[in-house]
C-alpha cells in the first residue's frame, strides 16, 4: 500500500464515519426483521473497537465502520475528507453516493462474504458481514481508497461539476490511500476476525455482568427474605401479639414485591367462617366485608383455599367464577388478580389463609407461588404459637370445665384489686359462693349432667357481674366472685353487694332442665367480705369462706364475716 502524500488532515471538524450521513446509511440498508440479532448487538460494548479503528486509520490511512443491519454506526474512526466534506455535500455526489451504498448492501444482503466496489464517485470500497453466534448482526466496511493512481482529470471534472473548489477537492483526493488490491482480503479477514473476537469477549463479558447483576439481585433479594423471616421468628419467640406479627408479615412481604396486596385471614373456631387477620392495604370497608364469611366453595380464592385446602389462583376476578358475588367488593379495593395460600398445620388442620392480590389481572410465576408457601408458613408457625399460648394461658389460669378463672387468676386479680382500692379508696368485695343441693344431681344422673349444670352457673354467674369483675371457680360446686371499684362509703358499699348476692341467688334458683323432664333449682350459701387494701389475699378468701360456712350452718342465703 502507497500513499501518494504521507499527511493526513486531522482538523477538529472532522467527524467520524455517517455521523452527518446516518441518515444515508438508515435509506441504502433494507430494514431488518431479526431481533435477536438487535438483542445481540445490544448486548456488546463496541467502544474498544473505536479505538482499534482509529488506530488502523493513523497507521494504514484508511477509514473503517462498523455498521449495524439499521444501519446504526456501532464503531468507526473517522471518514475520509473527500466523501464527508465533499461527495455528501453536493446533491449530485450525494445521490451517487446513496446509490453505492445501496448496491453494497444489496450484495451483502445476497450472502456475499466479501464485496468490493467502485463508489460511482470515483473512490473504492469494501465490506465483509459479521456473524456472531450464527446471526448476521453488522456489516464491516473499509474505504475510501485506490487500487491504482487515481485519474485527476477525473476529479477535476467531477470538482467543477458539483462545484466543488477544485483545490481543496484535489488536496482531498490526494490524501486518499493507494491500496494493493490483493492484499484486501487479508486485510478485511483481519478487521473482521479482530472485530469479532472483541464483539465475542465484550458479548461473554456482558453475559457474565448481566448474569452477575441477577445473582446479586436474588441474594438480596433472599438476603432480605432472610432478614424478614427472623425478624417475624423473633417477635414469635419473645411473645408479640399476633395482630402484631402478622401485620409486621404482611408488610414486608409487600416491601419485598413491589404492587403486592397481602392479607391473611384466620379461620375462627367454629371451623366455618374467616375473619380478619392482617390486611393493611386493603381498604377497612373490604376487611369489614370479609370479617365473618363462611368457607365454601366460590367464596372468591380465600374462601375457596379455606375449604378445599388447596391453593387457589384467580388470574382474572372479573371473568372468575368464584369472585362473581364480591365483584362489588374487588372493585372497591381496586383488585383485579388473588392467589390465596390455605395456612395448615402439619396435621392438616386449616388456621387461615395467605393471600397475595394484584391490582391487574395477573398469574403468579412458580417461583412466586414458592415463596407464597413459605411466608404461609411463617403465618402459619406465629397462628399455632399464638393458640398455644392461649391454649397454656387457659390451662394455667382457667377452669377446664366452666372456662371461668381458676385460683391462680382469682389470686392474682385479687392482688391487683387489693392495690387499686388501697389507691381510689373505694371498697372491694368478696363473695364464696357453695352450691346447696348440687350433690343429688350427681348421685341421680352422673357426673356428665352435674358437670353441666356446673356450667350453665358459671355462665349465670358472670351474666351477673360487670366484665371489669372476676367469677372463678375455686373448685367442686364452689365459686368466688370479686367486685372492684365498689362506692367509697361503707355502709353503701355493703348494700351494694348484698343486692348483688341477692341477684346472684335469683339468677340460680331459675330452674334447670334435666333428663328426667323435671326441673332442678339450685339454691345457694354466700359469704360475703369487704375490704380496701388492708389484708393479703388469703386472708380474705379465709374470710369470705368462713362466711359462707356461715351462712350455710345458719340455713341463710347470705352471711358477712364478723371477727
Amino acid at each position: 500500500m502507497t500513499k501518494k502524500q504521507p499527511h493526513l488532515h486531522r482538523e477538529a471538524n472532522l467527524i467520524q464515519m455517517l455521523d452527518p450521513i446516518t441518515s444515508d446509511w438508515n435509506q441504502a440498508l433494507p430494514a431488518p426483521d431479526e431481533t435477536v440479532a438487535e438483542e445481540l448487538v445490544a448486548a456488546i460494548d463496541f467502544s474498544q473497537l473505536n479505538i482499534l479503528f482509529e488506530n488502523f486509520l493513523q497507521v494504514m490511512g484508511i477509514p473503517i465502520a462498523l455498521i449495524d443491519m439499521q444501519g446504526k454506526v456501532l464503531a468507526s474512526s473517522h471518514w475520509q475528507r473527500a466523501c464527508a466534506h465533499f461527495h455528501r455535500q453536493a446533491p449530485d455526489t450525494l445521490s451517487r453516493c446513496l446509490e453505492s451504498d445501496r448496491d453494497l448492501a444489496l450484495q451483502l444482503e445476497q450472502g456475499k462474504n466479501y464485496s468490493v466496489y467502485r463508489c460511482r464517485n470515483g473512490l473504492i470500497d469494501c465490506a465483509t458481514p459479521i456473524f456472531l453466534e450464527d446471526r448476521h448482526i453488522a456489516n464491516l466496511f473499509i474505504g475510501q481508497f485506490f487500487t491504482s493512481e487515481p485519474d485527476i482529470a477525473y476529479f477535476t471534472r467531477q470538482a467543477e461539476q458539483a462545484g466543488f473548489d477544485v483545490t481543496e477537492y484535489l488536496a482531498a483526493i490526494d490524501e486518499v490511500p493507494i491500496v494493493n488490491e490483493a492484499k484486501l482480503p487479508a486485510i478485511l479477514n483481519m478487521l473482521s476476525a479482530l472485530a469479532l473476537q472483541i464483539s465475542q469477549l465484550s458479548l461473554l463479558n456482558s453475559r457474565y455482568q448481566q448474569s452477575l447483576k441477577h445473582t446479586e439481585q436474588l441474594v438480596a433479594e433472599r438476603t432480605q427474605e432472610l432478614q424478614m423471616q427472623n425478624t417475624i421468628l423473633q417477635q414469635i419467640s419473645e411473645g408479640a401479639p399476633l395482630s402484631t406479627v402478622l401485620r409486621h408479615l404482611v408488610q414486608q412481604v409487600e416491601a419485598l414485591h413491589s404492587g403486592a396486596i397481602c392479607s391473611i385471614l384466620l379461620l375462627d373456631e367454629d371451623g366455618l367462617t374467616l375473619r380478619h387477620g392482617a390486611a393493611p392495604s386493603l381498604p377497612d370497608a373490604y376487611n369489614q366485608a370479609i370479617d365473618g364469611v363462611q368457607i365454601g366453595v366460590g367464596v372468591g380464592s380465600c374462601g375457596t383455599a379455606a375449604f378445599t385446602k388447596e391453593t387457589v389462583i384467580v388470574s382474572d376476578i372479573q371473568q372468575h367464577p368464584y369472585w362473581q358475588p364480591y365483584l362489588a367488593l374487588a372493585e372497591l379495593a381496586g383488585v383485579r388478580a388473588c392467589w390465596s395460600q390455605p395456612v395448615i398445620t402439619s396435621e392438616g388442620k386449616v388456621l387461615g389463609t395467605f393471600a397475595i392480590y394484584s391490582k391487574q389481572p395477573a398469574e403468579p410465576s412458580p417461583q412466586l407461588l414458592d415463596k407464597i408457601n413459605s411466608y404461609s408458613k411463617l403465618a402459619e408457625l406465629a397462628i399455632s404459637r399464638s393458640l398455644s399460648s392461649q391454649q397454656i394461658r387457659q390451662l394455667a389460669f382457667y377452669d377446664s370445665l366452666t372456662r371461668l378463672a381458676n385460683r391462680r387468676l382469682l389470686e392474682e386479680h385479687l392482688l391487683q384489686v387489693i392495690a387499686a382500692s388501697q389507691r381510689s379508696q373505694k371498697y372491694a368485695g368478696l363473695m364464696f359462693i357453695d352450691l346447696d343441693n348440687f350433690k343429688p344431681v350427681n348421685d341421680l344422673y352422673g357426673h356428665k349432667i352435674g358437670d353441666a349444670l356446673l356450667v350453665e352457673v358459671a355462665s349465670r354467674l358472670q351474666q351477673s357481674v360487670r366484665s371489669a369483675d372476676t367469677v372463678a371457680r375455686f373448685g367442686g360446686d364452689e365459686f368466688v366472685v370479686l367486685i372492684r371499684d365498689m362506692d367509697s362509703d361503707e355502709a353503701k358499699a355493703r348494700q351494694q353487694l348484698e343486692a348483688l348476692a341477692a341477684k346472684i341467688q335469683q339468677r340460680l334458683l331459675h330452674p334447670h332442665p334435666l333428663p328426667s323432664g323435671s326441673m332442678h333449682q339450685c339454691s345457694c350459701s354466700i359469704g360475703l367480705v369487704l375490704f380496701m387494701g388492708e389484708s393479703s389475699s388469703d386472708e380474705l378468701l379465709r374470710r369470705a369462706d368462713a362466711a359462707m360456712y356461715t351462712a350455710k350452718k345458719q340455713h341463710s342465703q347470705t352471711s358477712w364475716y364478723q371477727n
